[in-house]
This record gives structure tokens, C-alpha cells and sequence, in this order.
């Protein structure tokens, strides 16, 4: 849609520089990010107790009525 003769938006879309590409990890980096992610989250939701029960009431509710039978 860009150049677009009737795109009036296009003066206020953000131009993006071009990606570049992710930096090679090695496997044992991947275990120690996701062992520290699994550490926050622990953290988290030992923290927040009542919101953590909160939201799995709402995924519950959500997805049972997402599936339910007529």
C-alpha cells in the first residue's frame, strides 16, 4: 500500500530500518536464558498469588466457553 495514490496515512507510518540478523547463540546459552526465565516467572508468581489464580480462572472460563457444546 505504500505510494499508494489515495494513502493519506503514509506520512505518519514510522519507516523501519531493515533487521538485522540475530546475533548465533550458543546451546548452553540457550539453557542459562531459559532457566533465568523460568526463575522471573516462578518469581512472579510467587509474588502474586492472587492474580495468578485470577488468570487461570479467566483462561479457564475463556476457553471453556470458546468450546463448549451446543
Amino acid at each position: 500500500m505504500r505510494d499508494s495514490p489515495v494513502n493519506r496515512l503514509e506520512p505518519h507510518w514510522p519507516t523501519y530500518a531493515k533487521r538485522q540478523p540475530a546475533p548465533e547463540i550458543e546451546p548452553q546459552s540457550w539453557s542459562e536464558a531459559a532457566q533465568s526465565w523460568e526463575e522471573r516467572i516462578q518469581d512472579f508468581l510467587g509474588e502474586h498469588p492472587k492474580l495468578t489464580i485470577a488468570a487461570a480462572v479467566a483462561l479457564g472460563l475463556a476457553l471453556g466457553w470458546m468450546v463448549k457444546r451446543k
